[in-house]
């Protein structure tokens, strides 16, 4: 069976599941960032991810969409090490990173904010993002009680930088306020900041829209777009929010009980007659 091109419904496969294999297979090459390949995801008898084929192109801003528990954020596990997929492989920068422990996926390159927010709230909002650049410091921990030159060094150029972060971030003003003291958008912006430390070159957001309000789902579309050109950045996102997912990515997925129904750019699946039974609703015919 030939793959289906952009823009199509995913073929239906002779199991009478879904295939999005052909998306954005007709353009892979070397500038794909991650793949996944014919990736399956089972906790005992339940199988929350079923042969998800994804292809994502470097400086991409593209979503994984649909109903709740429909498999996403297992897919974002899948890809940052927390569960190693039953079936399949995930390779990043060509590279497979199948069952890779997290924090070295994360020094590889790939960074997340998560759909409940895990600051540590105790800590000032720079505290939380010097953390995040803990992972890129040199020194080792047994060097620290020795106050060795070399230590407060990168002390110093790891506050340097993390306040600048926070200065992209417009989060400046709060640096030394606890992170837990914060308005919900501001800490939603503190978790991509902490993310941003890490030296990124993809990063996934979790529902990084939930619990704002239009103007400031607005502002977040705005910062997406700024955050990926400022940093050179790769962005998956995860969002049930279609004003920003359909405004800021140019390529989606549609997940339905853990298999892709669809996908293509924002314009086909908005028009897609299963991708509006299985999750937008008739409402979001009419009102778009």
């Amino acid at each position: 069976m030939s793959a289906p091109r952009a823009g199509t419904l995913a073929a239906k496969t002779e199991a009478g599941q879904y295939s999005c294999a052909g998306a954005l297979q007709d353009q892979q090459s070397s500038a794909d960032i991650l793949r996944l390949r014919e990736v399956s995801m089972r906790f005992g008898g339940v199988t929350a991810v079923s042969e998800l084929d994804m292809s994502l192109p470097q400086g991409t801003i593209a979503g994984l969409i649909g109903p709740n528990g429909a498999g996403k954020t297992t897919v974002f596990n899948i890809i940052t090490g927390f569960y190693t997929p039953t079936l399949g492989e995930v390779r990043f920068k060509d590279k497979n990173i199948s069952g890779v422990a997290p924090h070295r996926i994360c020094k590889q390159g790939i960074a997340r904010t998560f759909q409940n927010i895990r600051l540590f709230s105790g800590m000032s909002a720079l505290e939380n993002v010097m953390v995040g650049g803990h992972l890129r410091q040199k020194s080792s921990w047994w060097m620290v009680p020795f106050q060795l030159p070399s230590v407060h060094r990168e002390q110093r150029e790891l506050r340097e930088k993390s306040m600048l972060l926070l200065q992209a971030l417009g989060l400046e003003k709060v640096a030394h306020q606890p992170a837990g003291s914060l308005p919900y958008g501001a800490q939603r912006r503190l978790e991509i900041a902490r993310a941003l430390a890490t030296n990124p070159s993809l990063m996934l957001l979790d529902e990084p829209a939930a619990g704002m309000n239009p103007q400031e789902s607005s502002e977040l579309m705005r910062l997406i777009r700024r955050v990926r050109d400022d940093f050179d950045l790769t962005i998956l996102l995860i969002e049930h929010d279609m004003k920003v997912v359909m405004g800021v990515c140019s390529h989606l997925w549609v997940l339905e009980y853990g298999i892709c129904i669809a996908s293509g750019d924002p314009a086909s699946i908005r028009s897609n007659e299963r991708v509006i039974k299985a999750y937008l609703g008739q409402e979001y015919r009419h009102n778009a």
